[in-house]
């Protein structure tokens, strides 16, 4: 589950790895298949299911599939595994010394999630922990270009869906380069993305501009209480960006509910 195929690491547009079939075929169907219906909530998508929630909560208990998913992410295997893949990044780009780093069975809220930086923990910046968020996105979906908070150290993404069979026109995820060099990843069933969060990780979603089934995804992050990257928060949307985000989101929820 956790070799992570130190060939696969692509530099271009920003250093990254893209693998096809990664989740065992057996339990990526049982996954695909019980994939649940996320509700209207916080979180990028608007529809999420994060742990904490008493549906996710309730998944992760009674379905042995998620469960597995779940103990796998969470766990200092999946935190060494992390560390390793991209071992030159964090030597270079980092400002913790993340030699010493350690799984902590932490819970980050909904609230603190938001946050660009977690204050009043007793938690130490080596004190890594996982988030294994479930996710739908729906027609009108989109993210503009942008870094994640520099508190998260890795972002790994499953997609259980396909682009051409859902007959998605847009919804793809963009990795940007420098200029105009960009490198589009087409969600497909069983396809991994996954790059340290440091100041070249810029990444965007097109809008999804039709669909016949939701973009069914997980995204899984590393995360620590403080910032753990060089460099400023990247892309920052303009006042007018952020207020159409939300009358966008807005729309997309009252149209799904």
């Amino acid at each position: 589950m956790f070799d992570f195929r130190f060939n696969q690491v692509r530099p271009q547009p920003f250093t990254h790895m893209l693998v096809d079939d990664w989740l065992e075929a057996d339990l990526y169907a049982r996954l695909r298949d019980s994939f649940p219906p996320c509700p209207a909530n916080t979180g990028p998508t608007g529809y999420t299911l994060f742990w904490g929630d008493p549906e996710y909560d309730r998944l992760v208990r009674e379905d042995a599939n998620w469960r597995t998913l779940f103990e796998r992410f969470h766990s200092d295997t999946f935190i060494q595994a992390c560390l390793a893949a991209f071992p030159e990044v964090f030597r270079d780009e980092a400002v913790v010394d993340l030699s010493d780093a350690r799984y902590v069975p932490y819970q980050e809220s909904r609230e603190d999630k938001q946050k660009l930086e977690i204050t009043g923990s007793t938690l130490d910046a080596e004190d890594l922990w996982v988030r294994v968020d479930i996710m739908q996105g729906l027609t009108g979906y989109r993210r503009r270009p942008h870094l994640d908070h520099r508190r998260r150290a890795i972002s790994l993404l499953i997609y259980f869906c396909d682009a051409d069979e859902n007959e998605m026109a847009g919804g793809d995820l963009v990795l940007h380069g420098e200029g105009r060099e960009a490198m589009a990843v087409r969600p497909r069933h069983n396809r991994m993305v996954v790059f340290p969060c440091h100041r070249e990780s810029v990444h965007s979603v097109s809008t999804i501009r039709s669909q016949r089934a939701p973009r069914n995804f997980v995204q899984v992050t590393v995360s620590s209480v403080k910032d753990l990257w060089q460099g400023s928060s990247g892309p920052q949307p303009t006042r007018w960006e952020v207020l159409q985000d939300r009358a966008e989101k807005f729309v997309r929820n009252r149209l799904g509910k």
